[in-house]
């Protein structure tokens, strides 16, 4: 798939970019949560058994990730703290829309502040939206925050620095956003023999295989989790629907009894090092 390719497929998508980018969340969970998205929540379980897994390789009882496309934290916000989607959207909704943004980051500060951690993680987000990802690193969300955007510029020296002791890259849904050279750029920053690895959930309507391939002329091999399905959030309209129905059809897809009961689908894909794959296979990690 070509960043042409990826700017039709989108064309056809509802846009909600007036959300991701807001001094808080509040608009973010109210536009979306409607549309019961949840993604975070619904590819939590996986990304548990991976980070398991690389932390038992790496020999770590803490590992260091880079979540792409971090927005608000909420892949922060779900992983560390267990958070559950429907929880936040009526945290959030308990604002009013003359709450000041500063009120509603004092209280999420606190809630987190104290919460119980479910999973010690240190997670830096990497997010052009600046507001967003700004947001998530006060609230306590994420540990560090990259606000920049690495599909037009390599990293800063100081982001190239951070990125470049992390272990695991992960992300939902931002594959066809951000495209093979946010990847490479990624690993590229890391360390000769310390490449991290890159779990990815990817809209069935999006081809993996650019960045897939990119991993590869770096030493990666990429698994695919055969079978499973994750929704993301149900389609807007009808149109929506059709138009992401005739994109996977044209891909030879099918969608029966998938995207034709109303939801975007993600796929999930495990990029490694080889002789890391080869000690644990993704079906070990993660059985069917």
């Amino acid at each position: 798939m070509t960043n042409k390719d990826y700017d039709t497929a989108n064309a056809g998508k509802a846009d909600f970019e007036s959300t991701y980018n807001r001094l808080d969340p509040r608009s973010y969970f109210k536009t979306l949560g409607a549309l019961d998205y949840a993604i975070p929540e619904r590819a939590a379980p996986v990304f548990r058994r991976v980070i398991d897994a690389s932390a038992t390789e790496r020999q770590r009882d803490r590992i260091n990730v880079i979540d792409i496309g971090c927005s608000y934290g909420i892949n922060a916000a779900v992983l560390k703290y267990g958070a559950q989607m429907r929880d936040l959207r009526a945290h959030y909704g308990e604002f009013n829309g003359t709450t000041p943004p500063h009120d509603v980051l004092e209280a999420d500060r606190k809630m987190f502040a104290d919460a119980k951690l479910k999973c010690d993680l240190h997670i830096t987000g990497l997010d052009r939206a600046q507001f967003a990802a700004s947001y998530a690193f006060w609230a306590g969300l994420l540990d560090d925050a990259i606000p920049e955007n690495l599909e037009e510029s390599d990293p800063s020296p100081q982001a190239a620095r951070t990125i470049a002791k992390c272990d695991l890259v992960i992300s939902t849904g931002v594959v066809g956003y951000v495209t093979e050279r946010t990847f490479s750029r990624i690993v590229d920053c890391q360390p000769d023999g310390e490449l991290p690895w890159i779990a990815s959930f990817v809209l069935r309507m999006f081809d993996y295989e650019p960045v897939a391939t990119v991993l590869a002329d770096r030493g990666y091999v990429t698994e695919h989790l055969p079978g499973r399905h994750f929704k993301q959030r149900r389609f807007l309209d009808a149109a929506e629907q059709a138009h992401v129905e005739k994109l996977l059809h044209d891909k030879g897809l099918d969608t029966e009894g998938l995207e034709s009961e109303g939801h975007y689908l993600a796929e999930f894909f495990l990029s490694r090092p080889q002789a890391d794959a080869r000690a644990a296979p993704l079906s070990r990690i993660v059985p069917r």
